[in-house]
């Protein structure tokens, strides 16, 4: 699911921080595809934003609507269905990532097609007992909910569209110039465009934890391979529990399951690399089978497994997420081990909060790259 759309922002900042327009007020258009002819001769933006994922189209939207003008590049090609980013998987998300999305009109649309998390049942195999937290003993109506990636990527694709503000590009950007004043990003769209550079206050790096953009800003990172793989996909239980979350330790990693409504829930499985490769080349009942060895009888088996990948699971910390007129958010800054499903939730809170620090300092009469920002 790719978030670009075609929304073009006739206007820019201006000198002070404020959203103006340069000559004239274009029209925005917005639509399915993005521009990929890069923005008139001159323009500068508030904000350049690298990486059209959940996190970096949130940060969009929330900037368009205080005001500032949005460059988003993403490479993503091909339509709705495209972007890595929103691949079919299901998404945790906290009731602060609700409200981040809530803000900017997403949840309306995304909540009633999401699952509550209303229970977690967390266990450990060979070991009595387990551990199980209600949400109406903590006084919330639910932890947070679950959501398939590719309903987010739609609905903030609308979102997008809807702003004006918000240019959104199909290009990568490799790379960028800086002074004093500005930051100037280069941009290379897909093939059949030509490379493209623009100015704008400050550049936000939100490209994922294999981010080629850090590198190219001279941005280390430190990294951790954990030597092992985690087999993702959509299975279904005989018996499930309505609104309950699990996660099960075994000696070789963690079993996550999230349900996603009826009998479907999204599996995350780590274990080590060779048999996460094993587990998702088996036959679908084998599959089904091993899981229900692992994970136990407490949902009656599973009769069902679609969807399954496998992706390396590693830690990477950026050396820093903050340098002249650049700011890494999202698993560009920290990239972490899905155990408690937090990746995606970190990273909203970096949009969120990052935004609500550059608003501050336009209201203030500064720019979105000002040092003490």
């Amino acid at each position: 699911m790719t978030v670009s759309c075609g929304a073009r922002s006739g206007a820019a900042a201006a000198p002070d921080g404020e959203v103006g327009p340069r000559a004239g007020r274009p029209s925005s258009r917005p639509s399915d595809r993005a521009d990929t002819s890069g923005p008139p001769a001159g323009t500068r933006y508030d904000v350049a934003v690298a990486g059209g994922g959940a996190v970096g189209a949130t940060l969009a939207c929330t900037l368009a609507d205080a005001g500032a003008s949005v460059l988003l590049a993403d490479p993503s090609t091909g339509g709705a269905q495209s972007s890595p980013a929103f691949a079919p998987r299901p998404i945790a998300v906290s009731l602060a990532s609700q409200r981040v999305l809530a803000a900017i009109g997403a949840w309306d649309e995304i909540g009633p097609r999401a699952t509550p998390i209303e229970s977690i049942h967390v266990s450990e195999a060979g070991r009595f007992g387990a551990a199980r937290l209600e949400a109406a003993e903590c006084g919330v109506e639910r932890f947070g909910s679950v959501v398939a990636a590719g309903v987010l990527g739609a609905v903030l694709r609308d979102a997008l569209g809807r702003r004006p503000a918000v240019h959104c590009t199909r290009g990568r950007i490799v790379g960028a110039d800086r002074t004093a004043q500005v930051i100037a990003p280069h941009v290379i769209p897909p093939a059949g465009g030509g490379p493209f550079s623009c100015a704008a206050s400050l550049l936000v790096v939100a490209d994922g934890g294999r981010s080629a953009l850090r590198s190219a800003l001279g941005i280390g990172s430190a990294e951790r391979d954990y030597r092992q793989s985690a087999v993702a996909s959509v299975v279904t239980a005989r018996t499930p529990r309505a609104h309950t979350a699990f996660e099960r330790f075994t000696p070789h990693g963690p079993v996550a399951l999230l349900p996603m409504g009826g009998a479907r829930y999204g599996l995350v499985w780590s274990c080590d690399e060779a048999p996460a490769v094993r587990l998702a080349a088996m036959p679908e009942q084998e599959f089904a089978a091993a899981l229900e060895a692992v994970f136990g009888g407490r949902l009656g088996g599973f009769v069902a497994a679609f969807d399954r990948a496998v992706f390396p699971l590693r830690l990477v910390r950026a050396d820093t997420v903050a340098t002249e007129r650049v700011v890494l958010i999202g698993n560009a800054a920290n990239l972490l081990h899905p155990v408690a499903g937090q990746g995606f939730n970190l990273g909203m809170r970096d949009a969120a909060c990052l935004a609500e620090v550059v608003s501050a300092a336009r209201r203030a009469g500064g720019a979105a790259g000002d040092a003490p920002v």
